[in-house]
């Protein structure tokens, strides 16, 4: 389990007032509000959010986030989206990054400031395509694709990693509904449009 320690309270208490952090439970929770800026369109807005602390093992991983109220359900169902289009988990947690991907997030691992900015940013996402119908940067994909995406993004290096190759080749059973040989992926990787009909799949 994670705890904040008390420079990070402090922090917690000076700048996000409206967020109560229940020391032993290990949950932040309350109205966050963003004032986020983009491009020169800013948006002031605010989001129930419970941050389940206690979830983590350790700071080397993000932590569990929900949205209490369900608004951004809301949000997902009153445009017809899937709530998975709007980062959320089928449990109903936020999805905040590939796991795979935490350090690029967090260098040195998970701290409270740092945290709050990439979760500002996070609601930004979701409260622009509330308001204008589109998103303001592509977003991150979700499960299997993001996970095409990292592992071909230096294809080279995957090409040579047999770890990497089964990951991928599981990946593409159950895409495909069939297994398909190494070398042979390994030729079909090398195809340029493959790895963009893969993901889209």
């Amino acid at each position: 389990m994670v705890k904040l320690n008390d420079k990070e309270i402090g922090w917690l208490r000076n700048n996000y007032p409206q967020m109560v952090y229940d020391e032993v439970r290990s949950v932040i929770s309350g109205l966050f509000y963003i004032n986020h800026c983009y491009k020169g369109i800013t948006i002031k807005d605010r989001f129930k959010i419970e941050v389940r602390l206690y979830a983590m093992k350790d700071r080397e991983e993000y932590p569990v986030v929900y949205n209490p109220d369900g608004r951004i359900l809301k949000i997902a169902k009153r445009k017809n989206m899937k709530n998975e289009d709007l980062h959320v988990y089928t449990n109903n947690s936020l999805c905040l990054g590939l796991p795979a991907r935490f350090y690029e997030y967090y260098p040195n691992g998970f701290d409270l400031q740092t945290f709050f900015k990439h979760l500002s940013e996070h609601l930004y996402w979701v409260a622009y395509y509330e308001r204008y119908n589109k998103a303001p940067w592509p977003a991150e994909l979700h499960g299997d694709d993001a996970v095409i995406e990292l592992l071909c993004e230096n294809l080279n290096v995957t090409l040579n990693c047999k770890t990497k190759l089964e990951e991928l080749r599981k990946i593409y059973k159950r895409k495909f509904g069939r297994g398909i040989a190494i070398s042979k992926l390994i030729r079909r990787l090398k195809e340029p449009l493959f790895i963009e009909k893969f993901i889209r799949l």
